[in-house]
C-alpha cells in the first residue's frame, strides 16, 4: 500500500524538497545530478480515437517536448457514458438512455484502432506508449510499429535527458483482476499480479545510476484513495472503492524498499477526469509522503471543436468529439505538461491548445503543481 498521501489541488503550490526516501536508510539518496537546463515531458492521456497527427504535432511544436508519453486507450469502442461490471455481467449506459444487458464476453471485444496507433508510431517526437484496456490483440499485434516505444514491462533510458521510463502492466482495466489474462500470458507470460508486480520490479532494476525513473502505465497503482473523485477511485456503481492496480503499488514499493532508484513521478490514465454521471471531477494529481508524484493524464474529451458560426470571425466550442466536419474552424488539444529542474519535478500543468490551420496558440493553463523553495 502507498501510505501518507496527500493531494495536490489545483492552482496549489507546495514545498517538497524532494529526496529519494526509502523504508530503509541505507537506501536513500538524493535525486540525481541534472544541468540546469529544463526537461519538458507532455503526456497525452488517454485518446479514445481524438489523435491527428498532423494537428497534434503542430501542437506538439508550440510546447516543445523533450519526451511525449501517451498513456494508451487508442480506441473508443463504444459510444456509451458508462461500463459497470457486475459478477459476469456488463451493463452499458447510453448517452439516450438505453441500458443493455449482456453477459461478460469469455474472450477479448472492442473496436480496435490501429491506425491510431500507427499513426502515434509516426510522430516525430522522442516518445514512449503503454497500450490501454481498448488496445487488445490486434492493437498488439501491429504495436511493433512503435518498436522498443511501447514500453509493457520494459524500460526505456534516455542518457541525454538522465531520465528512465519504466512501463507497467499493459492492457489494465483497474481492481484486483488481471485484465487480458489470455494476451498477457501469451505475449509477456505473466499469469497473475505478482508476477507481474516481479516484472515491472525486474525491468526498472537495470537503471543507469544517474537517471531518474518514470513509471508509465495505463491505469495508476493501488493505495491512492477510495473515494469516487480519488485519482484512481471507483466513479460508478455505489460506494466508491479503489480501483488502482496492486501489482504496480507492490512494484513501486519493493523498489523504494529494496533499491537506491529516484522515482519522482508516476504517470497514467484509464480514469476519467470527469466523473461518471455528470457528478463533478476527479482528483488529478497526488503527492506521496515521501514527494514521488502520482499523476492522472485521462483528460477525456482530449479535442474539443472551434466551429465557425455562420461564416462570421467568431467562433464556439464543442465538446463533441465526431471528425472534422466542413464547419470546423479548428480544436482545442488537451495535453498534460510535466517540466523537471535540477533533477525534480518543478511544474505540472493542464494546458489547452488552440490550432486553427497552421496557428497555434496557448487558451488556457491549469496549474496542478508548483515547486516552490
Amino acid at each position: 500500500m502507498l501510505s501518507a498521501l496527500s493531494h495536490a489541488q489545483a492552482l496549489s503550490f507546495f514545498s517538497h524538497s524532494f529526496l529519494c526516501l526509502s523504508t530503509s536508510p541505507k537506501t536513500a539518496r538524493s535525486a540525481p545530478a541534472m544541468s540546469a537546463s529544463v526537461v519538458r515531458i507532455v503526456i497525452v492521456g488517454d485518446v479514445h480515437d481524438d489523435w491527428d497527427l498532423q494537428e497534434d504535432s503542430k501542437a506538439l511544436q508550440l510546447l516543445k517536448p523533450d519526451l511525449v508519453l501517451f498513456t494508451g486507450m487508442f480506441s473508443s469502442p463504444f459510444l456509451f457514458i458508462n461500463l459497470i461490471l457486475l459478477g459476469a455481467c456488463i451493463f452499458v449506459f447510453f448517452s439516450d438512455g438505453f441500458i443493455l444487458f449482456a453477459p461478460m464476453p469469455l474472450g477479448d471485444f472492442g473496436n480496435e484502432n490501429v491506425e491510431i496507433v500507427q499513426s502515434v508510431a509516426e510522430l516525430e517526437f522522442p516518445k514512449a506508449v503503454i497500450l490501454g484496456n481498448h488496445d487488445s490483440w490486434k492493437t498488439q499485434e501491429f504495436s511493433g510499429n512503435l518498436g522498443e516505444e511501447h514500453v509493457a514491462y520494459r524500460r526505456l533510458d534516455f542518457p541525454t535527458l538522465k531520465l528512465s521510463i519504466v512501463g507497467g502492466r499493459p492492457f489494465s482495466c483497474g481492481g484486483q483482476q488481471i485484465f487480458r489474462k489470455r494476451l498477457l500470458s501469451a505475449r509477456y507470460g505473466v499469469q497473475d499480479m505478482d508476477e507481474s508486480a516481479k516484472r515491472i520490479y525486474k525491468v526498472a532494476l537495470g537503471t543507469p545510476d544517474d537517471h531518474l525513473v518514470i513509471l508509465l502505465a495505463h491505469n495508476g497503482p493501488s493505495g491512492l484513495g477510495s473515494e469516487p473523485n480519488d485519482i484512481c477511485g471507483k466513479d460508478w456503481g455505489f460506494g466508491g472503492g479503489d480501483h488502482g492496480d496492486p501489482d504496480l503499488a507492490q512494484a513501486i514499493s519493493l523498489l523504494k524498499e529494496t533499491t537506491k532508484l529516484c522515482i519522482p513521478l508516476v504517470v497514467f490514465g484509464h480514469m476519467h477526469k470527469e466523473l461518471a454521471y455528470g457528478n463533478g471531477l476527479r482528483k488529478m494529481i497526488v503527492v506521496g509522503a515521501d514527494s514521488t508524484i502520482y499523476l492522472n493524464g485521462a483528460i477525456v474529451p482530449r479535442v474539443k471543436r472551434l466551429i465557425d458560426e455562420q461564416g462570421t470571425d467568431s467562433s464556439s466550442v464543442s465538446n463533441k468529439t465526431s471528425f472534422s466536419r466542413p464547419d470546423s474552424k479548428g480544436t482545442i488539444r488537451a495535453f498534460t505538461v510535466v517540466e523537471i529542474l535540477d533533477g525534480r519535478i518543478d511544474k505540472i500543468a493542464e494546458r489547452w491548445i488552440i490550432v486553427v490551420g497552421d496557428t497555434t496558440t496557448l487558451q488556457e493553463e491549469h496549474i496542478l503543481f508548483k515547486y516552490s523553495s
